[in-house]
Parts: structure tokens; C-alpha cells; sequence
């Protein structure tokens, strides 16, 4: 009976101490900021959070831990995106030279350049050329934007996955997972109790081809009223 009690007390001693522990990194990266913050240390901050927060907190509460969400990282697309797009607007340009040195089309649409230059009227009979020289024109602007777009979104997701893995070769074609989780907040500023939910991110990425995982920390991804 004596040695019952003794294994009852030492399974619920164990449920206390993993209660206990339950969140630990979470709270540890929500403390670590908001000393920071405090602290106006911006390397930090820097350091760990793709976020700043221009207000006073005066005090912080963790209300809840929300539960983990997964999905595949998104880096390696992101970068076949923008290859994707950048063979295209090469391709757009390779097709508009070889259009455009056609020696019926070449005499016409110099002409066509120069009426445009002068801001004059196109004819009739050179329209279709202008037609499809803006067609050209077009798709090279469409394209070029959408490059633009598309080198922003690798960056800032190259970005915010080394803030969680670290400075590693190759960090563009690593595969694996994103994990999410929300933190409910209560942010004292000027005094008054706010509702808050922090944002926070870890990526779970395979370096070696081994399927291991390697290191990775959460980091603060964002910070909104709730």
C-alpha cells in the first residue's frame, strides 16, 4: 500500500512538473522581447523578431498558448517562382528582338518608334506593328512587377527563416515546415490593460538529406491588438 502511495505521488508529481513546463519557450521568447523592448535594445530585437512595436508596455501577461500549425516551408517555392518569372521576361525580351529584326517588320517599326517619339499619329497601315510592339512593351511591364514581387517575397521569407535557423548554406532549397502558434497577451500600456496576440514562427527545415531536423528558435512574427 505504502509503495502504491509512493508511485501515486511520484506519477502526479511528474503531471505537475510537465504542466509546468507546458509553454516554457514561449514564455521564455514573449519575456525575452518585451525586456528588450524595454530596454530599447534593438540588436535583440533584431535578432529574434521580424516585428517592432513603437508602444510602452509598462507590463505583460501570457492568457493563452494556442495550438501548433504546420505547413511546408515555403522558401524553395518562392524561389522557383522567381526564376519562373525572371526566365519569362527574358523570354518576352529574346521574342521581342527576334520579332523585332525581321527585316519586313524592322524598317516598319522604326518608323512606328519614331512617330511615337515625336507623339504623332500612327497610320492605318502601321497600327498592326504598334499593336504588337505594345504588346511586347506590356508584357514586359507585367513581367518586370511581378519580379519585383517575387524577389521581396523570397527576401523577406529568406529573411525570417535564417532569424529562426541561423545563418545556413543553401538555405533556399531546404525543405520541410513552418510551425505557427498564437499567444494571447495582456499588454499594460499607459496604464491600461490591453488584449493582445502575439504571432510567433519556427522553422523545422532538413539540412543533410538525413531527414533530420536541425536547430531552430521561434521567432516573433507578429504582434497585433486583438
Amino acid at each position: 500500500m505504502r509503495e502504491r502511495s509512493t508511485a501515486l505521488a511520484v506519477a502526479l508529481g511528474l503531471i505537475v512538473v510537465g504542466v509546468a513546463c507546458s509553454g516554457g519557450a514561449e514564455k521564455n521568447v514573449v519575456n525575452q522581447y518585451f525586456t528588450a523592448l524595454a530596454a530599447n535594445d534593438t540588436n535583440t530585437l533584431t535578432s529574434f523578431a521580424a516585428v517592432a512595436f513603437d508602444k510602452e508596455v509598462q507590463d505583460h501577461k501570457i492568457i493563452a498558448v494556442g495550438e501548433e500549425t504546420r505547413e511546408p516551408a515555403p522558401l524553395p517555392g518562392l524561389v522557383a517562382r522567381e526564376q519562373e518569372l525572371e526566365a519569362a521576361l527574358a523570354q518576352n525580351k529574346k521574342d521581342a528582338r527576334t520579332w523585332g529584326n525581321d527585316l519586313e517588320i524592322y524598317p516598319k517599326l522604326d518608323r512606328v518608334r519614331e512617330l511615337q517619339k515625336d507623339d504623332k499619329n500612327i497610320p492605318a497601315n502601321l497600327q498592326p506593328i504598334a499593336d504588337k510592339w505594345e504588346e511586347f512593351n506590356a508584357k514586359d511591364r507585367e513581367l518586370k512587377a511581378e519580379v519585383d514581387d517575387a524577389k521581396r517575397a523570397v527576401e523577406t521569407e529568406r529573411r525570417n527563416t535564417r532569424l529562426s535557423v541561423g545563418q545556413v548554406e543553401g538555405i533556399e532549397s531546404l525543405t520541410g515546415e513552418v510551425v505557427s502558434k498564437d499567444i494571447d497577451l495582456e499588454l499594460t500600456i499607459d496604464g491600461q490593460v490591453e488584449p493582445y496576440v502575439m504571432g510567433l514562427r519556427k522553422y523545422e527545415l532538413e539540412g543533410d538529406g538525413s531527414g533530420a531536423r536541425m536547430v531552430s528558435r521561434w521567432v516573433v512574427q507578429t504582434l497585433e491588438p486583438k
